[in-house]
Formats: C-alpha cells, sequence, structure tokens
C-alpha cells in the first residue's frame, strides 16, 4: 500500500467522524432547544412554580412560555433575547434573590404585547389596539398567571 492511498484513507475516516461528531452536536443542541421551548422547562425553576401551575389552570395553556415572553419576529432576534432573560434567570435563581412578586420589565411588557397582538389581531384589528405601543397587560393582567400575588419568587429562609 503505497502512502497516497493510506492518506486518503485515514482523510476520509476523519472526514468521516468529524461530520459523526457534528451532526450529534447538532442534535443534542436542537435537542435542548426544542425542551428549552416547553412549560415543563419553565416550570422546573422554584421561582416559576406559581407562574407555571397558574398557566396550566388558564385558557392559555396550549400556547408555550416563550410563545408569549419571547419575541417571536425571527429566530435571530428570539435566540438572543432567550440567551439574555435566561442567563439572568439562572443568576437570580442561583443566588436565590428572585422577589416573591417577579415584576416583568419593560421590554417583557412590549414581548407580551406583541405577541397578543400576533395572535389576536383579528380581535382587535378594528381598535386603537392594533395601533400598537398598547399595554394589554393593563387590562388583561390576570388573565394567565391570575392576580399573581405573592407566591412566586424565592424565599430566603
Amino acid at each position: 500500500m503505497d502512502t497516497g492511498q493510506f492518506l486518503n484513507r485515514n482523510a476520509l475516516k476523519l472526514i468521516a467522524i468529524g461530520f459523526a461528531i457534528a451532526v450529534l452536536v447538532m442534535a443534542v443542541t436542537a435537542g435542548g432547544y426544542a425542551y428549552a421551548e416547553t412549560p415543563s422547562f419553565c416550570g422546573t425553576c422554584h421561582s416559576m412554580e406559581y407562574a407555571y401551575s397558574s398557566w396550566q389552570a388558564s385558557n392559555h395553556k396550549q400556547i408555550a412560555c416563550t410563545d408569549c415572553h419571547l419575541p417571536n419576529s425571527n429566530v435571530a432576534t428570539k435566540l438572543i433575547a432567550k440567551m439574555r432573560t435566561g442567563i439572568n434567570d439562572v443568576y437570580h435563581e442561583t443566588i436565590r434573590d428572585y422577589p416573591a412578586t417577579i415584576k416583568i420589565t419593560t421590554q417583557g411588557k412590549q414581548y407580551l404585547a406583541d405577541n397578543c397582538l400576533r395572535c389576536h389581531r383579528s380581535t382587535v384589528e378594528n381598535t386603537k389596539m392594533l395601533a400598537g405601543g398598547q399595554d394589554c397587560t393593563k387590562c388583561h393582567r390576570g388573565l394567565v398567571h391570575g392576580a399573581n400575588k405573592s407566591k412566586g419568587g424565592i424565599k430566603v429562609e
């Protein structure tokens, strides 16, 4: 066997192994992303127990948390927001400083309003709500998570 055939065979083996590893990494990443999109994943954090249980009892229980709480305009924007909010949640969950009543951020309110209008556009198309800039939670705050009074967060003892 000459050196050229040996190198070609080894090169093909290395390419095949690299391809198999790349496929495995992509499958694990896609599976992890898909799981991180589920409400059961969101409900695993202590600070989200009330939000998860109140969501399960709501009329919106067929809609994933990320469909309301993250931007859905495009995948890149959603991934960036998901990473940012995920890192923030893990940080506060780890140091156990979430307040008893978790408040949504200004950006989070905008995501909610955009997503409310995305799903309920036909309901509000002949109203001022469609113009945008509206706060749907001003009137519909308890729709999905109830009153949400001091049952979330982490109680440090």
